[in-house]
């Protein structure tokens, strides 16, 4: 399923906040302030206009781009451009939509605003993709997530929507080459989707993807995998509510099951799709239910039941076939309803002037007895017809009641049952509660003790908190080490994929590699540490094979030279900040992380800090506090605000730091009462000569 971005409502808000205005009379102020209004007014209509595909779509767009050329309102007239090559597209005027789109696009691109570019080049792809013309959705895809990338070079921080567009191309371009059955090339691209929709919790781009993704498997003779990862897809399908991805890879689901043997299963998922569609009253999916059903009976000799269901699916595909024929004999009943009641209307027009000439015209007299003795009967004739039906009703009526009481009393015996589920499911999870606890008292166990961190450095500043009991967060210390005469101690800060459970085995197993680099092969540069690490979790997780797991981690770590009296760090992904001569340096990792899919060949850097004259403050940091939701507005913490954070407390003793960490982290979650988002670690060190 491709996923397409299309103008959001907010995009209002956004075009317009740009839109300056100079200072200047009353009078222009009143016209700059009307030409606002206008602005805000035109870009609603058109926008709920070509939502319903209104011809009034073309009228308050244009008058939004003649406004938008008369105020200089480049972004105004862009989205004037795309709502008409959006309208004229879907109404199947391919050249002059194109010509609106491509308008917008070359606007796009002289504002570098390269979100809009790539977002432009992937609703054009998928026109195509709809089209079946692979080759050149594949083209406008490609080029939207060069776009992307660009916008995420050239940001000072990448953003969640950036991570989400990329997401969207990747999964798009997968698909593609999913068409063409070059499945190799999709899965490659669906893996890379699918790391950061994890990452990042994208649950709608995640389950989507691992749909495709299942398709893909299958192709390639993986039946189990494919089985699993549709599983999943369909788990977030259902509890988001998602009807038409539900029905559709639900059935899909039933369809491989079917094919795989398993017969059992595939009936089960069929009457599912059965009964959601007959709810939903989605006759096209009912109707596949029905056929797939009748298929699955044949194939396992339940020949009554597969003929029941094939009789179902013959008349259901006859109701969906002849709608057309039904529309008529509808129109048809109630012209005869009509024709009836004019008929009723006459005759008694007739029978009140027959009555006052009764005498005098015996002749009119027995002609009009015959034509009320004609009209009576046929009132008789649709009497017992009425009567009938309303015998049929009840009937109809009395067998419902039945089944309803029927259905109360198996919803009676099915809340006893769950009752029991719920006292099982109570003692699991103090099971599960009791090995987490423990599971913490081992992780605990593996880090280095504070004493032994501070024999390293002259101030530590140890600002740790694990969202769950166990956390993916963690930091090292390697102690006090000789190596070629040297006196060499190294400390990093980690962020592993994930929080809980999967973020702790990370952590473990990271621990376990630095341990196994730095204490028993002693190595000690910075980014040769990195890379062996980065390789070693490569090999231990068997990601080199395109494996399904694909989980990293983001660690900055230093290596401190005692002798030399100097301080080196390498980062991968993982911003750091260091304060030396009263100046904070704010210093970006590599765009490359620890584990996954490695597509980024360039190795990492080395940065030395001269600490022989001047001390420096060097501090590591996951992602958890700036993205910590909550403040006035319920948003993210931002990096921003945590940067200038620690630059207002940086000079202030440990205890005192890490005091105000913790109060600033319970002021910004207490005005919305949110809890913790991911697990955080703020990893804070002082050296001197």
């Amino acid at each position: 399923m491709v996923k397409q971005f299309i103008l959001k409502y907010f995009a209002l808000l956004y075009f317009l906040s740009s839109f300056t205005f100079l200072p200047s009379t009353t009078f222009a102020d009143n016209s700059k302030q009307n030409d606002q209004e206008k602005l805000e007014i035109y870009l609603d209509k058109a926008f709920h206009a070509l939502r319903n595909l209104s011809d009034s779509t073309v009228f308050y767009s244009e008058h939004l781009l003649n406004l938008s050329k008369g105020n200089n309102n480049i972004k105004g007239e862009n989205f004037a451009y795309q709502i008409l090559g959006s309208y004229y597209l879907k109404k199947g005027q391919i050249t002059l939509g194109f010509d609106y789109q491509m308008r917008a696009l070359a606007l796009s691109e002289s504002e570098k605003d390269w979100t809009n570019v790539s977002t432009i080049n992937n609703n054009i792809g998928v026109y195509f993709f709809r089209k079946k013309d692979y080759k050149k959705a594949l083209k406008y895809y490609q080029a939207a997530l060069k776009a992307i990338h660009k916008d995420m070079e050239e940001a000072a921080e990448i953003t969640i929507d950036q991570y989400d567009h990329e997401v969207s191309m990747m999964l798009n371009i997968g698909e593609v080459y999913l068409m063409w059955e070059q499945y190799e090339l999709a899965l490659k691209y669906e893996e890379a989707a699918l790391i950061n929709a994890m990452k990042y919790k994208f649950l709608d781009s995640e389950a989507y993807i691992l749909a495709v993704k299942a398709q893909i498997l299958y192709k390639i003779g993986k039946e189990k995998q494919a089985l699993t990862h549709i599983a999943e897809a369909l788990t977030y399908f259902r509890k988001t509510a998602n009807v038409d991805a539900q029905l559709e890879y639900e059935l899909i689901y039933a369809q491989y099951q079917f094919k795989s043997n398993y017969y059992v299963k595939a009936r089960k998922s069929a009457l599912s799709v059965l009964a959601l569609s007959e709810k939903k009253e989605a006759k096209h999916w009912n109707c596949e239910a029905y056929e797939l059903l009748s298929i699955i009976e044949k194939q396992t000799g339940n020949w009554k039941a597969a003929f029941q269901y094939q009789s179902k699916y013959t008349l259901l595909k006859e109701e969906l076939d002849n709608n057309e024929i039904t529309a008529r004999l509808t129109d048809i009943k109630e012209s005869y309803d009509a024709d009836k009641k004019n008929a009723e209307i006459y005759a008694l027009k007739i029978q009140n002037e027959l009555t006052g000439q009764v005498v005098s015209h015996q002749t009119k007299f027995i002609y009009v007895m015959v034509i009320v003795l004609f009209l009576g009967i046929i009132s008789v004739y649709f009497l017992l017809k009425f009567n009938n039906n309303i015998k049929s009703a009840y009937h109809k009526i009395t067998e419902k009641n039945s089944e309803i009481e029927a259905q109360s009393e198996e919803i009676l015996s099915q809340r006893d049952h769950l009752q029991e589920y719920v006292e099982m499911l109570d003692s699991k999870n103090r099971r599960i509660s009791s090995a987490l606890n423990y599971a913490h008292r081992i992780q605990s166990a593996t880090l280095p003790s504070r004493a032994s961190i501070e024999l390293l450095v002259d101030k530590l500043i140890l600002f740790y908190k694990p969202r769950d009991i166990v956390s993916g967060d963690f930091y090292y210390s390697s102690g006090i080490l000789e190596r070629n005469n040297e006196k060499i101690g190294v400390v990093a800060g980690l962020d592993c994929t994930g929080h809980g459970i999967p973020g702790a085995f990370m952590s473990l197993i990271g621990n376990g590699i630095l341990n196994e680099l730095i204490k028993v092969e002693n190595y000690i540069d910075p980014s040769e540490i990195l890379e062996q690490l980065n390789s070693r979790i490569q090999d231990t997780l068997k990601q080199k094979d395109f494996s399904t797991v694909q989980d990293g981690m983001d660690i900055s770590i230093c290596t401190i030279n005692y002798t030399q009296q100097t301080a080196t760090v390498s980062s991968a992904k993982s911003s750091w900040l260091y304060f030396q001569n009263g100046e904070m340096h704010v210093m970006k990792g590599c765009r490359r992380s620890i584990g996954g899919i490695d597509l980024n060949t360039h190795r990492f850097i080395n940065h030395t800090i001269d600490i022989s004259e001047n001390p420096v403050d060097i501090y590591f940091y996951s992602d958890g506090f700036q993205d910590q939701i909550g403040g006035p507005k319920n948003k993210k913490f931002l990096v921003k605000r945590f940067r200038d954070l620690i630059h207002n407390l940086h000079k202030l003793t440990p205890n005192k730091q890490e005091e105000l960490l913790q109060l600033s982290l319970d002021d910004w979650k207490s005005i919305e009462e949110e809890p913790q988002t991911d697990d955080i670690l703020v990893f804070g060190f002082s050296l001197k000569a």
